[in-house]
This record gives C-alpha cells, sequence and structure tokens, in this order.
C-alpha cells in the first residue's frame, strides 16, 4: 500500500546554508520521516471501506530497522509526486536529483543528504517549498494495540520501502513529520495536502496531479481523486450485491429446509395412510371369511332349523295365518311373547323374550297333526322326506363347480 509522508525542510533562513555546488546544485540534509506517530485514515482510503476512521502507527522499530532505512539511499528526487511508482523507465521524466547513501537516525527522525539538480525544482525551494513527501509503500496489520506512552491504534505499518522523495508545497502540516493526507474540516474524506496549494510545475511538463491510493482486489494502486470516487462507488455497490447474494442464499437454504420438512411431513401421512389401507384389507379378508362360514351347508342347515322351530310355535300360537315374511328370528320371538303376555313383554329385553319364549314353546299346546305335517313324512329310523330333498338340493348347488360339461 503507497503512503506519504511529509516533513519542513525548515524556514528559508535555516537552509540559507545549504551548500552550493560549482555546478549550482543544491545539497541538503533534511528530515524526512519520523517514527511513533499515529495518524488518522478513513476506512476507504486503505482499502477498508466498512470502516469508519482508521488509527495507522507508524512503529519506531519499523521506521527506523535496518532494512527500512537502505531503502532510502539512491532514491529519486522529484518534484511533487509522480504519477506512478519510479522505474529506470521514468526517471528521466520525474527525477529532479537524488538521495545519498547516508541516512540515519535523528531522534525520532530520519536524516537523508539529497542533492538537488535541476533549477525549476532548485528554485521552488530557494522561492518557499520547504517541504518533503515521502512516497513509500508498505503493508497494514489491522491487529488493534496500544503503544508505550498509552495511545490506541487500529492497525500498524510493516514492511516499509522507500520509492522517492517529492518537494512540494508547505502544506497545513507545518514542520512536523506527517502521513501527507489530512482530514479536511468538512469530515466526509481526506485529501492529499498537495490539493489544497496552488498548482505547481511538476515532471517539467505537467500541472501537479492529484492522486489517491487504494486497495482494489488486494492490490495498492494510484489513481485520480475522480477515480477514486468512481472505484469506491462500485465497490460499495459491490458489497451491496454480496450481501444481498448471502441474503438470497440464506432464503433459499430456509425455502429448501421448509420443503424437505413438507415433504417428510408429508410421507408420514402416506405411510399413516398405508397402514389404513393394509388395516381395512385384513378387516375385508375377516368378512369375506364370515361370508363365506355363514354360506356353508352346515350354517345354513343349522339356521334353517333354528328357523322351522320358531315358526312351529308362531303358528301353533299365533295360527297359520301368521305370516313371518321380512322378520327375524328374534322379531316372531318377541310376537310369541307378546301374544302370550302383554304387558310384560313390553319392557323385557331380548335376551329376557329368549328365556320367554322358551317357556312359552315349551307350554303350548301341540297338534300331532300339524307337527307331522309341517315336520315332513319321516320313514321309521330315517330322515324326513322334506329334510331329504333339502339336503340334496343344498348338496348340488355347492357340488356343481366339480361337474364339468361333456367335450
Amino acid at each position: 500500500m503507497n503512503f506519504f509522508d511529509r516533513m519542513s525542510l525548515g524556514q528559508a533562513a535555516e537552509i540559507a546554508n545549504a551548500r552550493e555546488t560549482r555546478s549550482g546544485a543544491l545539497i541538503v540534509n533534511a528530515r524526512a520521516a519520523r517514527g511513533g506517530n499515529i495518524q488518522d485514515y478513513l476506512g476507504a482510503e486503505i482499502g477498508r471501506p466498512e470502516l469508519g476512521l482508521v488509527r495507522v502507527y507508524r512503529d519506531t522499530d519499523e521506521v527506523f530497522r535496518a532494512d527500512s532505512l537502505r531503502t532510502f539511499g539512491h532514491k529519486a528526487v522529484t518534484l511533487d509526486h509522480p504519477t506512478a511508482p519510479v522505474t529506470p523507465g521514468t526517471w528521466r521524466g520525474v527525477a529532479r536529483g537524488h538521495v545519498g547513501e547516508e541516512v540515519v537516525r535523528d531522534g525520532e527522525f530520519v536524516r537523508i543528504p539529497m542533492l538537488i539538480a535541476d533549477q525549476e525544482a532548485i528554485s521552488a525551494v530557494r522561492a518557499g517549498r520547504r517541504e518533503l513527501s515521502v512516497g513509500y509503500t508498505c503493508d497494514l496489520d489491522f491487529t488493534p494495540g496500544t503503544t508505550a506512552d498509552g495511545r490506541a491504534y487500529d492497525a500498524r505499518q510493516v514492511g516499509i520501502v522507500v520509492d522517492h522523495v517529492a518537494i512540494v508545497a508547505r502544506g497545513r502540516a507545518g514542520p512536523d513529520c506527517r502521513i501527507g493526507d489530512e482530514r479536511p474540516a468538512d469530515g466526509k474524506t481526506m485529501r492529499a495536502l498537495d490539493q489544497l496549494t496552488p498548482p505547481q510545475p511538476q515532471q517539467r511538463t505537467t500541472t501537479p496531479m492529484t492522486d489517491r491510493t487504494i486497495v482494489v482486489d488486494g492490490h495498492s494502486v494510484v489513481v485520480s481523486d475522480a477515480a477514486a470516487i468512481a472505484i469506491g462507488g462500485l465497490q460499495r455497490q459491490n458489497q451491496t450485491l454480496v450481501a444481498d447474494n448471502l441474503q438470497l442464499t440464506a432464503d433459499l437454504n430456509t425455502a429448501r429446509s421448509g420443503h424437505s420438512a413438507a415433504i417428510t411431513a408429508k410421507d408420514a401421512e402416506i405411510a399413516t395412510a398405508q397402514r389404513t389401507i393394509e388395516a381395512r384389507d385384513g378387516e375385508i379378508v375377516a368378512l369375506k371369511k364370515q361370508l363365506t362360514d355363514a354360506a356353508s351347508p352346515a350354517v345354513l342347515d343349522a339356521a334353517r332349523a333354528a328357523r322351522d322351530t320358531v315358526m312351529k310355535v308362531a303358528h301353533r300360537l299365533l295360527g297359520d295365518s301368521y305370516d313371518a315374511a321380512g322378520k327375524t328370528d328374534a322379531q316372531v320371538r318377541r310376537e310369541v311373547v307378546a301374544k302370550a303376555m302383554p304387558e310384560e313383554a313390553k319392557t323385557m329385553s331380548d335376551a329376557a323374550i329368549d328365556g320367554a319364549f322358551l317357556a312359552v314353546a315349551a307350554a303350548a299346546p301341540r297338534d300331532q297333526l300339524r307337527d307331522a305335517i309341517s315336520g315332513g313324512i319321516v320313514p321309521a329310523g330315517g330322515t324326513s322326506v322334506q329334510d331329504k330333498a333339502y339336503g340334496e338340493m343344498t348338496n348340488s348347488y355347492t357340488e356343481a363347480w366339480k361337474q364339468r360339461p361333456a367335450a
């Protein structure tokens, strides 16, 4: 991630003793960086738009680390910040001098020797352009902590590598070392200090360009203010789309869970219905068996004999004209008992009627001729002709399926 630290070269009187070479170049020893300070950034400026204000700590151990100090040596001195990192391909267009090799710690500052060899840059310094802004890259460790003197921070710089040292117009920072972005009065964004000064010559042919460093997909890039605003809008839109997608995914998972639960409940209903059907099938089989058993010759014969017994008693007590068509044996027995004991029969249960019927039948006068005729002619020691004929008829019906038609 790219940052800019700004330091003052001092008042004009302070640089009057700067050494000028025979060729007119200017040699200056300057404070270029400071360690142990904390600067405020908006989250959007450091690739974390979801954060508000971020306090960035320039750890003294990192600033004065030997590997970091060595990166100052032999770096380009520019007039205002170039639009891209300084490389051999861009050196000729942006360099106005260079930093020497003797980079040392001076208390809480880094002191560097500078050779300013370009006349436009020399004139700008002599005219009052006093401040330096160091362009460098570093990583941010977003582990919050507290400095030794009790100041809280949200992130700290690590792996500092210097790219160039820019001579810039005096800004609001004054002579103190600070990160080269400062929050304006409206508090809405942090603008580079260069934007707050009149345009100055840059790279011999162009006016200063305002730019910002933003992070896109984990990569630090330097873009103009307009591009940074556009990219920031796209990043916020992307965050909204990601949040919407997460919500839709959660809704889909909820719907799937509900659908699965509905299927499970319906499967349970189907299983219950299947068990009910199987139970009904069992009842049907039992009823069919009962029907088959009820239609067997033995059952039919027993039912016929019971009916004949009931009807014999009914005819004796109720007369030969008594018609029992459509009446059950129980109904016939109740009518016989009611004939014999009208008042008592009104309150008697079916079981009581059955008992009373047996008593009434036993006491009823018997007509031997009627019994002989109703019972049919019975040879001595044999079956009545009527019963024999009925048995032969029933047998022919039950055995008919065994007889096949002649071919």
